[in-house]
């Protein structure tokens, strides 16, 4: 979201220059490592007087120089960086793009006298995009953005519990290490797993394994391909200690596990409700758990059904409790979560419209037209097609009956 827009003086207001410094605070704590830089001091003085100011932030490095900062960054191991974006020598989206190459969790917020870079600059995944002077309301906002997008989220097994995750990437994670993957002997041995987590709890022939998973072999070969495999598996989930049993009898296979898994979790939680019938409060426990395309990256073909079932099920949750928040006058929510939504599943335009009206109830003219942009050049360089009908007349109630 971009803040809304002022036309000011580049040179923003006149205080004393703040010399080039740097702090040494532990990464990973309560407060924000921050840095910043801007070639202009007088601009540089007054946005460290207003972080100052803020409990959730702590500068430990503020540059004039960008080969100052490069040659400091490794050791400071910053988690946000005010950047501007008109400077000599390297343009400021040029050096987001070379900070995120060296940390890509780094937090960017370009500060600027102009605004016609909104586009650019959130195309290098920017968090904000602030016009000078920076007033504390402007930054305000922008801390309260940063804080819910560094609030845990449910991505991996929390430390001393074995757990697989399966919406926007494939792993299975171990109490012992929880923050890397196990590997598979092989990339069937993986599949397998994600074939039996779909038909948890459920008798499955060995022909149907041997279909699903190699299709185009003769009878004998595939069968004699997923003994080896099912062996490699349960071989390999015995060696990390996981809690999985595979019971084999007469050419029928079920899978059962205690572990925690997110797609297991999301179906249980979906199951005893149709759509309609779910309490909101219901809602905001599923959809978190949604974090992308079900074993995301990997090109299973036997899954494309349940994939697209998992996906709009997540979608038509996130669009009713939109209308929930709406209806309450809570817009900021809505936003919150269409942008999640979108985040996992960019190219669904129903969630994109409705993060439209979200900044037309709020009357967020700016935030409106670098959204509406950003979609219509998505649809555009991917699709090759316009935002459709519902967006263009969202479009034309912002801006009072103009055409586009």
């Amino acid at each position: 979201m971009v803040c809304r827009l002022k036309v000011q003086n580049k040179s923003g207001p006149k205080f004393p220059f703040i010399p080039n410094k740097t702090v040494q605070t532990p990464k990973g704590s309560a407060m924000l490592r921050t840095i910043l830089i801007d070639d202009e001091k007088p601009s540089l003085n007054w946005l460290s007087r207003i972080i100052e100011e803020r409990k959730e932030l702590e500068i430990v490095g503020s540059f004039t120089k960008v080969s100052e900062l490069l040659e400091s960054f490794a050791d400071l191991r910053p988690e946000l960086v005010f950047l501007d974006i008109e400077m000599p020598g390297v343009h400021g989206i040029e050096l987001a793009s070379r900070l995120t190459e060296l940390d890509e969790d780094i937090e960017i917020v370009f500060v600027t006298a102009y605004q016609q870079y909104a586009l650019e600059a959130f195309r290098v995944n920017a968090t904000d995009y602030l016009l000078k002077p920076v007033q504390p309301e402007d930054l305000q906002r922008t801390v309260e953005r940063l804080m819910k997008r560094k609030r845990p989220a449910v991505r991996k097994p929390e430390s001393g519990s074995p757990g697989i995750r399966c919406f926007g990437q494939f792993g299975v994670y171990t109490a012992l290490n929880p923050a890397e993957p196990i590997r598979f002997p092989t990339a069937k041995t993986e599949e397998l797993l994600a074939f039996f987590l779909v038909h948890a709890g459920v008798n499955i022939s060995k022909w149907t394994l041997c279909e699903s998973l190699w299709p185009g072999f003769t009878p004998e070969k595939a069968e004699q391909n997923l003994h080896t495999t099912v062996f490699r598996l349960k071989k390999t989930l015995k060696h990390y200690d996981m809690p999985v049993t595979i019971h084999s009898q007469r050419g029928v296979y079920r899978f059962e596990t205690d572990m925690r898994c997110d797609y297991l979790e999301f179906d249980r939680q979906l199951k005893p409700y149709s759509m309609g019938d779910m309490p909101p409060e219901q809602m905001k426990t599923i959809i978190p758990l949604f974090q992308g395309p079900l074993f995301g990256g990997k090109d299973y073909p036997w899954c494309e059904a349940e994939k697209e079932r998992v996906y709009s099920a997540a979608i038509d949750l996130a669009k009713r409790l939109t209308s929930h928040y709406l209806s309450l006058g809570e817009a900021d929510k809505s936003i919150e979560l269409l942008k999640h939504m979108i985040a996992v599943g960019p190219f669904h335009e129903d969630v994109h419209v409705l993060l439209l009206s979200a900044f037309l109830h709020l009357k967020d003219r700016t935030a409106f037209i670098t959204h509406y942009d950003k979609f219509a050049n998505l649809l555009r360089a991917e699709l090759d097609i316009e935002p459709g009908p519902a967006a263009k007349e969202l479009y034309r109630q912002m801006f009072l009956g103009s055409s586009i």
